[in-house]
């Protein structure tokens, strides 16, 4: 009989947590993997269960097709186009509705895009800049 109180194991360790939250209910997920803690969770904060989350872009791959389908077109439409108009994106990105201004690479002095008032030829403006730097260079 004493054998059998020997035999006893106490589970202290062993805890009941109420204040969980429910498991991710959202419509539209959004999945980050923390590679750290080896962790899935979803755009609202709970943790998914890995093959839940699978599950969820395996039975959604319409959607997730449509995206690159998307994506895909948005690249070829931007191969369409000239350099020069990314540089054009990107300065009208940086300008912010007004809130930023552009430096002149000469004076460095900044500027308002409403201030230019003509263009020039940007094969002239190159064979100019040449010469001047071989100038230089001889001097």
């Amino acid at each position: 009989m004493s054998d059998d109180k020997d035999n006893i194991i106490s589970i202290d360790v062993l805890r009941i947590n109420r204040r969980v939250p429910k498991k991710c209910t959202c419509k539209v997920r959004k999945f980050t993997v923390d590679t750290e803690n080896r962790e899935i969770t979803c755009g609202c904060g709970v943790i998914v269960d890995p093959f839940e989350a699978m599950l969820h872009l395996a039975t959604n791959y319409e959607y997730i097709n449509r995206q690159h389908q998307s994506l895909n077109e948005q690249r070829k439409e931007w191969l369409k186009q000239k350099p020069y108009s990314v540089i054009f994106k990107r300065l009208e990105k940086s300008y912010s509705r007004g809130t930023m201004l552009p430096y002149c690479p000469k004076c460095n002095q900044l500027f308002d895009y409403k201030d230019i008032n003509s263009h020039g030829n940007a094969e002239f403006y190159r064979r100019l800049e040449q010469k001047l730097r071989q100038q230089e260079m001889n001097i």
